[in-house]
């Protein structure tokens, strides 16, 4: 079943054409790396696909909703976005895990968890607490419910940003760079997480500089460069045995 489907995504910043016409697809269950050098489009794409950020031109169908479509007037394309509040309603089915967690302080981890299902899907506070507290024992915080974010190591912030994503129901789980921040011993407890999730069957889309993690992880790797997908495939192959020489030229720049 496809979840995610981008046609020919557009995105520019005055004269910075920043995404170049990018096409790609996703099946539930499917975990898939985007890796690319700074600059070259990713977190732009990543920001597109969660709504964020609105693209110039292309379509994005999320789990057989066509939530972006183009139109053409006079010879030139542009998207069509619903209205605000519609499209706040179906963004929902992307989940977003930003790199600096972007927790409540004031909040436990089981009220920032709670905090959305209650005000943005009116569940009642009693299921919602309920379901937090059963999804922070999922990522291995069960010690950790009632803790604020400053009691909470990096690695355990961001194991409650994912948490919190996940109490919405998304169809789909987008992560910004998860490891970013963190220092090595933080970094493979979260990446724990992301590969039992993957057991679990959620599908994720994961920006990353971790190529070690997206090989190991992920089903699928795409690589962008300079706004436009220049390889694309099973994420041992592509990482292994590059095709295109600008991807060769980037895996052999960083240190795997």
């Amino acid at each position: 079943m496809e979840i995610l489907k981008v046609n020919d995504l557009n995105k520019s910043f005055g004269d910075l054409h920043v995404l170049k016409g990018i096409s790609f697809s996703m099946q539930k269950g499917e975990v898939l790396a985007i890796i690319g050098s700074s600059g070259g489009g990713k977190t732009t794409l990543l920001r597109c696909l969660t709504f964020l950020e609105t693209a110039d031109r292309g379509e994005i169908t999320v789990d057989g909703d066509k939530i972006v479509s183009e139109t053409e007037e006079n010879g030139k394309f542009k998207c069509i976005y619903p209205d605000e509040e519609n499209l706040r309603k179906r963004a929902l089915k992307v989940g977003l895990v930003f790199q600096d967690y972007n927790l409540f302080p004031h909040k436990t981890a089981k009220e920032n968890c709670s905090l959305a299902p209650i005000n943005v899907l009116k569940t009642d506070k009693e299921t919602a607490d309920a379901k937090s507290v059963e999804i922070l024992k999922r990522v291995g915080l069960e010690d950790k419910i009632d803790y604020y974010p400053y009691q909470l190591s990096g690695g355990q912030k961001q194991r409650v940003a994912i948490a919190r994503a996940l109490c919405m129901n998304p169809s789909l789980l987008c992560f910004d760079e998860p490891t970013s921040a963190l220092d090595p011993e933080l970094t493979a407890e979260v990446l724990k997480v992301i590969k039992q999730l993957k057991n679990e069957g959620v599908t994720m889309l994961i920006v990353t500089h971790e190529i070690n993690f997206a090989r190991d992880v992920a089903d699928k790797v795409i690589f962008i460069d300079n706004g436009v997908i220049l390889e694309e495939g099973d994420a041992k192959s592509v990482i292994d045995n590059p095709k295109n020489a600008r991807t060769k030229e980037f895996l052999q720049s960083i240190a795997l």
